[in-house]
């Protein structure tokens, strides 16, 4: 049942600070963009066998990755506004503390930033650039069906996850092209693709996946596939992401410590979804922090060893 919000301040930089805090916590988000991507620029450039150097193209790649993020949060924010109201009373769009203009701005800005940086300093990434962004435009408007994709999670499923393979795709020819190298997209940089893209879909369907018994108007995957079969999604992503993160390691070189940590958060990852397969209770339930917590521990443990094996030249 909605109830009347009260006006929000008069203030939009306030207000857009009350959508930072609670939907996109600055914080969080900047110092996790910022190793993930610096992750993916060295691991792009070793694979390549040239210099590992951080200069305007890597720049263009960490503001992109940021306002990337920024952008489909708030794409999410808009497609779901009057659906919001009755799931997610408290959030800070449908109590009234942010107005629905605000979300559109803080879009408008970071998609305008995106067009800037890259027009102006990343020529050598113009297409895959256009590619992301549009493939990006498509999945907000819904591929132009909306009706079709709402009562259908699998197949919006199918047609939004190939973003994150659009995107990560994009940065890892950003970092190709830095130092004023031109190197070639290989098949270890496919690996180190899907090694950053799956726990993206690992995340979004784990986080829409309910213990028995606690299904409501919400549509999930477990309503779909059934608690059980529905957490199979994720488990497999990250087990894939892991054993790619492994080959990966072992192509550049990186030290044996690399292995056992990569080793032991895959045993993390699948002693938690495999303990919620074989009893789907809401207690269990714990899939979408277990992604999110291995993905950022993976991510930061490759990190180290990446730093600690070719360091960073600075060319900026």
């Amino acid at each position: 049942m909605n109830t009347i919000s009260p006006p929000a301040t008069s203030n939009f930089f306030s207000r857009a600070w009350i959508y930072s805090r609670e939907m996109f916590p600055l914080h969080l988000y900047l110092p996790y963009v910022i190793a993930l991507y610096t992750c993916l620029h060295i691991a792009s450039q070793a694979l390549a066998g040239g210099p590992v150097v951080f200069d305007i193209y890597g720049v263009t790649g960490l503001v992109s990755a940021f306002c990337m993020m920024l952008l489909l949060r708030t794409f999410d924010e808009l497609k779901d506004v009057e659906i919001d109201k009755d799931l997610f009373p408290e959030r800070a769009l449908p109590r009234g503390d942010v107005k629905v203009s605000d979300v559109r701005i803080l879009s408008i800005a970071s998609f305008s930033v995106l067009l800037l940086v890259n027009f102006l300093f990343a020529r050598q990434t113009w297409l895959p650039f256009f590619i992301m962004i549009t493939y990006a435009v498509l999945t907000f408007k819904w591929f132009f069906a909306e009706k079709i994709h709402r009562e259908n999670l699998f197949l919006t499923m199918m047609t939004h996850q190939p973003l994150p393979l659009f995107i990560n795709y994009y940065l890892i020819n950003v970092a190709l092209a830095a130092g004023g190298a031109d190197h070639p997209f290989t098949f270890g940089h496919f690996i180190l693709l899907l090694l950053f893209s799956l726990p993206v879909t690992a995340w979004e369907v784990a986080r829409k996946i309910r213990g028995l018994g606690k299904e409501t108007d919400y549509v999930t995957f477990s309503r779909i596939f059934g608690a059980r079969g529905a957490a199979y999604i994720p488990l497999v992503c990250l087990m894939l992401s892991g054993a790619f993160c492994l080959y990966t390691g072992r192509t550049l070189g990186l030290s044996s410590s690399f292995f056992i940590i990569t080793s032991a958060l895959m045993v993390y990852a699948a002693f938690f979804f495999i303990r919620f397969i074989v009893q789907p209770t809401h207690q269990n339930n714990v899939l979408k922090n277990t992604a999110l917590a291995f993905t950022t521990l993976l991510f930061f443990n490759m990190l180290f060893h990446l730093l600690q094996k070719y360091g960073l030249q600075w060319q900026l």
